[in-house]
């Protein structure tokens, strides 16, 4: 037998090469992160969210507190839920 290195398999390049571009991608999704998500993330942290509306609550924790007198509760429930606390839910 001669000394000549045996040349590897398509199957076994094919896997080299995938691995050697998912770890490229991961490389530069990590540079993307740190360049590009990180800076806008922090500019949204000095935000409160637009959800956080205070005087919406005040509204509704009065009307839902002014339904206890109601002799219908839960027709005034339903309504406050409707029209201050601004769904049927909340």
């Amino acid at each position: 037998m001669s000394g000549t290195p045996a040349e590897k398999s398509p199957l076994a390049r094919l896997v080299l090469f995938m691995v050697c571009l998912s770890i490229a991608g991961s490389l530069v999704a990590g540079v993307h992160w740190f360049a590009i998500d990180l800076p806008a993330q922090q500019a949204r942290a000095l935000h409160p969210p637009g959800n956080g509306n205070t005087e919406l609550f005040a509204a509704c924790n009065i009307c839902m507190q002014n339904c206890e007198f109601d002799s219908d509760r839960y027709g005034c429930e339903m309504t406050c839920k409707l029209l201050a606390c601004g769904s049927p839910d909340p």
